[in-house]
């Protein structure tokens, strides 16, 4: 019985020998920004609320950098990822204000990049009596639209 055991136990390890070994090299994850657009279309909900969660922390972050009266490279580069969220971002943003669990954070990016546009959809979205806490965040986003020149 004993001599069973070793004899798998050494053909156990000649055969796990021969599969070879675990590449060292680990997997880059895409954490861009597009691959979270693009998931703000995800059939899970959990990947679609991740993904308004990570693009609306990016997207205080430029607000906030971009804001700055310098003009130092953070200032720039929070700029320009404004008009790039502006372009890319906000559309997606626009269509998903029917999905019920990333309309918040969606209303939210909205008031930030100022999207003009948004303006109707937003005020359609505050007709529809939603609740409190979303009502607070939509009058903020279009009050926040509104006060750009």
């Amino acid at each position: 019985m004993i001599s069973a055991a070793i004899i798998s136990l050494l053909l156990g390890f000649g055969s796990a020998h021969a599969v070879g070994t675990v590449p060292n090299t680990p997997i880059k994850r895409d954490v861009s920004s597009r691959r979270y657009v693009n998931d703000l279309d995800s059939a899970d909900p959990h990947i679609r609320l991740f993904a308004a969660r990570v693009l609306l922390r990016r997207t205080r972050e430029a607000a906030r950098n971009g804001a700055r009266e310098s003009n130092d490279m953070r200032a720039l580069e929070g700029r320009q990822l404004l008009s790039v969220f502006d372009r890319t971002l906000a559309p997606q943003c626009m269509r998903q204000l029917k999905t019920k669990n990333i309309v918040r954070p969606c209303v939210q990016i909205l008031g930030l990049l100022e999207t003009s546009a948004a303006l109707a959809p937003l005020q359609a979205l505050l007709q529809a009596d939603p609740p409190p806490c979303l009502q607070r965040a939509t009058r903020h986003a279009i009050s926040r639209i509104r006060s750009t020149p």
